[in-house]
């Protein structure tokens, strides 16, 4: 929270409350620590413990400086019969408190965890300088994803040091603090301490308890981080174009640099929202923002460790090669696209039993399923979240004609990353060669892929209802605002001193 005020200013604080500015120094701290880890690793030394208790004793002392300001804050609130919605809470709180007991008396329970992102965690824990380059070398090992983006593994590591030690234990406490965090900046952009109203509270109730949240906020690996740092990079970018707030945008540049920084589809999200962030800047004239550029500049360098990390090229995964696969033999990739794009995105709609196929011949796609009632409409992952987001994409467009714009590129990024996803799974050459490769992977692996977009496409349009705009004290939507142009100027009459 202190750096991304020093880099942000002032008007973080005035423009957003506690709950957000939490998560977002979460956010700036996951992807500065555990950068910090990966260099220092890479340098030879291990200094996980000494960047872990600098952590916590920085966050003790900040713990201290923010009390005053927190308690003055809390008298400032005044009851109202609206905070009687708040009890909606109490399942969440429940939760929540089952959830923190787990996350220190369970150990790790994923196979994926265990295999790739734990696994990568003790190399860099136990091994620094040479000998994890050496590590990093060895062909055996490219099944663990060597070459991910290494966040996560950074940040149990990190736990590692505080603890001394490999712990099974300690790698639950992220996935849980990231939701907790993500749900306090939905319900603090939503001002919800000072206005009370049942949307924002039934969103959180509603993300908490979808079948997905509850399995992998238990679990370990990089589906909550990804859930985390899309979600929030969503809310920060749909205030930022439908209100043209800067400080939105660049605190959305650090969530954006996390999304890279976590997984190989937080890259191609990061990539599409890039763009869009370019041509908003080029349209309302922040070109030369210097604050905008001052935030890009310092999260780009926290990418730094993973580009020299790159640099020592470690073992690739298989799956690596999917850009290589794809041009050995276009035809096949581009004519197995359209059936993975269709098994990826309606296995996310129906359930497994309706939305079942199979093929004849490797190639050709046959309908094995069953209708079973209204339950063939619920995924058992999302539940009936992806058929909530067509309903509330197509009401607000009805409803929020300001935030159309806003509304319609969120929808649009989460398409355009459908899109990509989905064509590099298809130049895979194990997809390639037999469409049933494709269908067991859509129905039963690419699940946890799609949970985190489907996410944020949820809470981004759920943004343009709940956001406090006094609290934000931005301009006008970029709907509304006028662009000024050598003949409007003209036109406009002159005052006695011009004339």
């Amino acid at each position: 929270m202190r750096i991304s005020r020093l880099v942000l200013g002032q008007k973080l604080e005035e423009k957003f409350g506690f709950g957000l500015r939490f998560a977002l120094g979460l956010a700036v701290g996951m992807l500065m620590f555990s950068q910090a880890v990966l260099l220092v690793a890479l340098a030879g030394l291990n200094a996980t413990g000494l960047l872990a208790w600098v952590a916590l004793i920085w966050g003790i002392v900040e713990v201290g400086l923010l009390s005053p300001k927190l308690a003055a804050g809390l008298k400032q609130i005044r009851f109202q019969p609206g905070h009687l919605w708040l009890w909606l809470l109490l399942p969440v709180i429940y939760s929540w408190w089952v959830f923190g007991r787990l996350c220190t008396l369970e150990g790790t329970l994923e196979f994926d965890a265990n295999a790739f992102w734990v696994f990568k965690a003790k190399i860099i824990f136990l091994e620094q300088g040479k000998n994890l380059l050496g590590v990093l070398h060895q062909s055996n090992l490219g099944y663990a994803h060597m070459d991910y983006p290494m966040l996560v593994p950074c940040l149990y590591a990190l736990d590692y040091g505080a603890v001394n030690g490999v712990n099974e234990f300690v790698n639950k406490v992220w996935p849980f603090w990231m939701m907790v965090a993500l749900c306090l900046a939905i319900l603090s952009l939503a001002g919800v301490w000072k206005r009370p109203h049942p949307l924002p509270l039934l969103t959180v109730v509603f993300l908490c308890f979808l079948p997905a949240s509850l399995q992998f906020i238990r679990n370990e690996g990089g589906t909550i981080p990804m859930v985390f740092y899309i979600s929030m990079t969503a809310l920060l970018m749909v205030t930022a174009l439908a209100y043209a707030d800067e400080i939105a945008l660049a605190a959305a540049f650090f969530t954006l640099v996390g999304c890279g920084a976590t997984k190989f589809e937080g890259i191609i999200y990061a990539a599409i929202w890039g763009c869009v962030a370019v041509v908003f800047c080029w349209r309302r004239g922040w070109l030369k923002n210097r604050l905008l550029w001052k935030a890009a500049l310092i999260a780009a360098v926290c990418l730094l460790p993973y580009f020299f990390f790159r640099l020592a090229k470690p073992v690739l995964h298989p799956e690596s090669g999917w850009m290589h696969d794809g041009i050995t033999s276009p035809g096949t990739a581009l004519r197995r696209f359209p059936q993975t794009w269709f098994l990826n995105i309606g296995s996310r709609f129906f359930s497994q039993d309706f939305f079942h196929w199979q093929t004849a011949d490797k190639d050709h796609l046959q309908w094995a399923g069953q209708w079973s009632g209204w339950n063939s409409l619920v995924n058992r992952e999302l539940s009936i979240l992806p058929w909530l987001l067509l309903f509330l994409f197509a009401f607000s467009i009805w409803r929020k004609k300001r935030h159309r714009l806003a509304l319609g590129i969120l929808v649009g990024v989460i398409v355009a990353q459908f899109t990509i996803l989905s064509f590099v799974i298809s130049c895979l050459a194990n997809m390639q060669a037999d469409v049933a490769q494709v269908i067991d992977f859509s129905s039963n692996a690419v699940g946890r892929y799609y949970y985190p977009f489907f996410t944020a496409g949820f809470l981004g349009i759920m943004a343009a209802w709940f956001v406090d705009r006094d609290s934000l004290n931005t301009s006008p939507p970029v709907e509304a605002a006028k662009v000024s142009s050598p003949i409007s100027t003209a036109l406009q009459p002159r005052s006695k001193k011009q004339r």
